[in-house]
């Protein structure tokens, strides 16, 4: 499909909901800079202050830290469960997102603290090394190794290993994508299923919706072009593990 350069006005857009459309307004009207034109360093500050901004429930859960090493790569664990949870438990890989830039377990602690009190099962939420400072493909190898353990060693943590799926939001749906096409090409871990929200399977920006929604929004055209140059070369942008779907 031919890709339109008509780009939809978030003011008078009838699928954007009220609060949205005012969140947008101000995110529009405002003196702050694009995340684009920030460092790394600078955008993570700014998620992280709006994360903090804002409380949030925290209650219901048990978390412990863990430093495993995997394919001689060093990877830190945030292993979540339901603080009701008794004996070993079913598990979920938990990759987040922020454009392999930004964010980490402090800025998805609510998210996966939902999802493990809603489900009953635990999370393993990995602390992957995030872009520039790691290139293409650390944070994957990082993302499999961590999975690998987990599937061989999760009796270590109360967490059957046999009972696994990967999981996550944005460039941690994109990594869990990754891990499970690695995981079948190398012929494990065995993973039950993929849990995949809001994904970026594709390298791709000159697409319809790339181009309809690529300002004004939370989310710009502009953004993901520079998530995309901190995270992988453009040479390697076609590569399966990069864009799963493309």
């Amino acid at each position: 499909m031919k890709a339109t350069n008509i780009v939809a006005d978030y003011a008078t857009d009838p699928k954007i909901e009220r609060r949205t459309k005012e969140f947008l307004k101000g995110l529009n009207t405002g003196d702050g800079k694009p995340m684009e034109q920030l460092t790394p360093v600078e955008a993570r500050m700014v998620l992280e202050g709006a994360q903090n901004s804002v409380a949030v429930d925290l209650t219901g859960i048990d978390v412990t830290e863990r430093m495993i090493n995997q394919d001689g790569l060093s990877v830190r664990l945030y292993i979540v469960k339901p603080s009701i949870a008794t004996g070993i438990l079913p598990a979920f890989m938990f990759f987040h997102g922020g454009g392999w830039v930004l964010g980490d377990f402090a800025t998805h602690k609510r998210f996966v603290r939902d999802l493990v009190v809603h489900s009953g099962v635990a999370a393993v939420f990995v602390e992957y090394t995030r872009s520039p400072e790691a290139k293409y493909p650390l944070a994957i190898n990082e993302a499999y190794a961590a999975t690998k353990w987990v599937s061989e060693n999760g009796h270590e943590i109360n967490i059957d290993g046999s009972r696994l799926a990967v999981a996550g939001n944005s460039a941690g749906g994109n990594l869990a994508a990754a891990v499970a096409l690695m995981a079948k090409e190398k012929n494990g871990p065995m993973l039950n299923f993929q849990l995949l929200f809001w994904p970026v399977t594709n390298s791709n920006f000159e697409t319809e919706s790339y181009n309809k929604f690529s300002t004004s929004r939370f989310l710009t055209k502009n953004m993901m072009t520079w998530f995309w140059d901190n995270y992988v070369p453009a040479s390697k942008r076609d590569d399966i593990y990069a864009a799963p779907l493309k």
